[in-house]
C-alpha cells in the first residue's frame, strides 16, 4: 500500500498524541513554524506518515484520529512518502 506524509499546523495536547498512537498513526518530525533569529517560534507543524490507497484517505485518517479537535488545527497537505 502506498504511503504519504500528512502535514498539519497546530499544537497536540497529550490527549491529542494520545489518539494519534491509538490510531497507529506516528509523528515522524516536528518543525517550528517560524524562527527569529535562533529562537523557534510559532505553532509547530507535524508530519505524520499515513500508508493509505490515496492522499486524500490519508488525509481522512489523520483528521478522524484527531476528531473532535481537528478546528485545532491548519494547513493541512498531503504528499507521498
Amino acid at each position: 500500500m502506498p504511503a504519504f506524509h500528512v502535514r498539519f499546523k497546530g499544537m497536540l495536547t497529550r490527549q491529542e498524541r494520545r489518539r494519534l498512537a491509538a490510531a497507529g498513526l506516528e509523528i515522524e518530525r516536528k518543525e517550528h513554524s517560524m524562527r527569529i533569529g535562533i529562537v523557534k517560534t510559532g505553532r509547530p507543524i507535524y508530519t505524520v506518515r499515513v500508508e493509505a490507497p490515496t492522499a486524500d484517505e490519508a488525509l481522512a485518517t489523520v483528521r478522524a484520529a484527531l476528531e473532535p479537535d481537528t478546528s485545532n488545527f491548519s494547513n493541512w497537505e498531503s504528499e507521498p512518502a
